[in-house]
């Protein structure tokens, strides 16, 4: 597996679709800070977002996509100088069919909702994600893959087929990996986790590691089989990764470990072999030196939530 789909399955994305609306003159949305990374996409028409960090309200048109990955707060609005409702009352009012936007005519029409992610996941790739995401409808016309998700995303969204949450639902995953692509290969990432997964040998060590994350790994051996010599990987991995690749073999170990630990009927001997460890009392320390306790009080932390 590569190494983006493995963190992918481990911090157990999930999405939800708020609604699809349309919005009438004046209108406009305040949105609170959250533990959710907040989406929203305009399907017609065009608005004003700002979120601190921006010099000035961004203009919004037909097909632009904005991810707020680490759920900031922002307001967006058909004109920066409206009266902007709770985002949460803007739902509620949807889901009773009711319109708090009752204007003349439809300025607007959003598909909005968030994306879920474990927020504990200490990972580079974390780290690695910006505050902020735009898409323009433009660059969408040029990712042919990307319109054709985002036309089905909209078609269904409110539509009543059958099916059709379920549809929407793994359809925004996708969207939201989706986006995660297209970052990385439009923006300038030249120096964070994005990038080590852009570059063709650092991508393929991260592949090795995430693959078999038992192997008897060996800084050595990694390189070798990469077509580095040792000094040269080791610089360009922590540089990429911002840890050195023993250090990350370690970290995605115990971060495969506390995801494997919520299986209450697996031994810990056999939890500490799928991570690459031959005792238990190894695996024990290891543990504890991350997580401050034992593989055993993790497991009954997790299994009381």
């Amino acid at each position: 597996m590569d190494a983006l789909s493995d963190i992918l399955n481990t911090i157990r994305l999930y999405s939800s679709v708020y609604f699809r609306s349309d919005f009438s003159s004046p209108w406009g949305m305040q949105i609170d800070k959250g533990p959710f990374a907040q989406f929203h996409m305009v399907v017609s028409g065009n608005c004003w977002l700002f979120a601190d960090g921006f010099k000035e309200p961004l203009f919004l048109s037909s097909g632009d996509i904005v991810i707020f990955p680490f759920g900031d707060a922002h307001w967006i609005a058909d004109d920066p100088k409206h009266v902007r409702v709770p985002g949460r009352q803007v739902v509620e009012a949807i889901e009773r069919n009711e319109s708090l936007f009752q204007g003349n005519s439809v300025a607007t029409t959003l598909v909005c909702g968030h994306f879920e992610f474990e927020r504990d996941f200490d990972h580079p790739f974390m780290r690695a994600l910006p505050r902020f995401i735009y898409l323009s409808g433009t660059e969408q016309h040029q990712l042919s893959w990307l319109e054709t998700t985002i036309k089905v995303i909209i078609q269904e969204t409110g539509s009543g087929n059958p099916g059709a949450d379920v549809v929407i639902t793994r359809l925004a995953e996708v969207l939201f990996i989706h986006i995660l692509r297209t970052y990385m290969t439009q923006e300038d990432v030249s120096n964070n986790y994005f990038a080590a997964l852009k570059d063709r040998q650092i991508n393929e060590a991260l592949k090795m590691i995430h693959t078999k994350p038992q192997n008897n790994w060996k800084l050595e051996g990694i390189a070798r089989a990469i077509g580095m010599s040792r000094s040269a990987f080791a610089v360009r991995f922590k540089q990429l990764v911002g840890m050195t690749p023993m250090d990350y073999v370690t970290n995605w170990r115990m971060q495969k470990a506390q995801e494997i630990l919520k299986d209450r009927n697996l031994p810990l001997i056999e939890i500490a072999e799928k991570v690459g460890y031959t005792s238990e009392a190894a695996f024990n320390r290891a543990f504890k030196r991350r997580f401050n306790q034992t593989p055993g009080a993790r497991r009954r932390a997790i299994l009381s939530q």
